[in-house]
């Protein structure tokens, strides 16, 4: 059903195009392109301008062959730092990069899948309800894009997002929140070779406020991290500003109020202890969701799954994605794993296996039944 070169070949086009948070107007066109010569109807929407990137958010839809109520198809556009000049290639059972960047298939491989998809749907003439793609832009900037998207626009109740890594069969139904944490620590400029004692260090205020801290893994719920911690100055002045930018997730939100508590708690008081001050922001940057397992999308695509021979695990992840925020906006959504490995790193891959699994996993999802084999 699948052709597999085909399938391959544009994965590998896709990431090969740049498309790093908020620049994505190259793979936009192309996405464009090809989605309108499937005979779909492409629109972008204003985000781009809203958030300063180059593109917005694609919507594309499909009429309907057969019956159904429509379904929702998402992936998002850009990929993580390096994803500038991805020259992926095949060796063995899987496609990589050269190693000095990502390889991209968080999210190319969920974008070739659905286009193959579409493909495979029209070439055999296999009847579908009406299809809505939902392709976003700056999903990794904490989802941007999706949060700009007007989803009032969108008819589909079942939504699906090709946008996890593990491998293909499992069906993510439960996501954590996420909160960010900004903290500018202040000190107090002096000498360091004269009069320290005069001085208060700000980085010694930061790095007393984390060694306070509870980090990483948490509890199997709850995980926190520092993501930068800056200054600057000569070596002969005591820093007297050091700015923090840490992270708090769990799919517990009551737990997520008590450790980013607790994080910020360690700021103040380091700050109170060495005479300085911090301030602090804590933006909530989406929320939590679980879906049931009985709930339409999760028992679609455990079917599909079945049908096409791979088994089937619902999973809760620590990462969020687009469908956070759709969840939260009443439209049920399942996140599919895509069977791409060491995500977020230069020694990122896919399967060759897992690539087709995923292209057959969408035609089973959308014919659901339609068609076997």
């Amino acid at each position: 059903m699948i052709d597999r070169d085909r399938l391959y070949a544009i994965f590998m086009e896709l990431c090969a195009i740049d498309s790093e948070p908020t620049r994505e107007r190259l793979l936009a066109d192309r996405l464009r392109e090809i989605l309108t010569e499937l005979g779909c109807t492409v629109t972008e929407d204003d985000t781009g301008e809203k958030i300063g990137g180059t593109a917005g958010n694609l919507i594309a839809r499909l009429e309907g062959t057969g019956p159904g109520e429509p379904l929702l198809l998402s992936c998002h556009m850009d990929r993580v730092v390096p994803g500038i000049g991805v020259k992926p290639r095949i060796e063995g059972e899987f496609i990589i990069s050269d190693g000095t960047t990502v390889l991209g298939a968080d999210d190319a491989a969920g974008l070739a899948a659905i286009l193959e998809g579409v493909m495979v749907l029209r070439e055999r003439n296999i009847p579908h309800p009406p299809l809505e793609i939902v392709l976003t832009v700056a999903e990794e900037l904490a989802l941007l894009g999706s949060g700009h998207l007007d989803t009032g626009r969108l008819t589909s109740r079942c939504a699906f997002f090709l946008d996890a890594g593990g491998p293909v069969g499992e069906i993510v139904v439960q996501a954590p929140e996420q909160a960010k944490i900004n903290a500018v620590f202040h000190g107090k400029s002096a000498h360091a070779g004269f009069n320290p004692e005069h001085g208060i260090s700000a980085i010694q205020i930061a790095a007393a406020a984390v060694g306070r801290m509870k980090l990483l893994r948490i509890d199997a719920e709850t995980t926190a991290n520092i993501g930068s911690i800056m200054a600057t100055g000569p070596t002969n002045i005591v820093v007297e500003r050091c700015e923090m930018q840490a992270e708090a997730r769990s799919l517990d939100p009551v737990k997520l109020r008590a450790q980013v508590a607790a994080m910020t708690d360690a700021m103040e008081g380091a700050a109170r202890e060495y005479g300085g001050s911090v301030d602090i922001s804590v933006v909530s940057c989406y929320q939590a969701y679980k879906l049931a397992e009985d709930a339409a999308p999760a028992q679609r695509a455990a079917r599909a799954a079945l049908g096409i021979g791979v088994p089937v695990r619902f999973k809760a992840t620590g990462g969020g994605s687009d469908a956070n925020i759709f969840n939260r906006r009443g439209i049920p959504s399942v996140v599919l794993s895509c069977g791409y490995e060491k995500v977020h790193t230069t020694a990122e891959r896919i399967a060759l296996k897992q690539l087709a699994l995923l292209a057959q996993w969408v035609v089973a999802i959308v014919a659901d039944g339609a068609v076997s084999g």
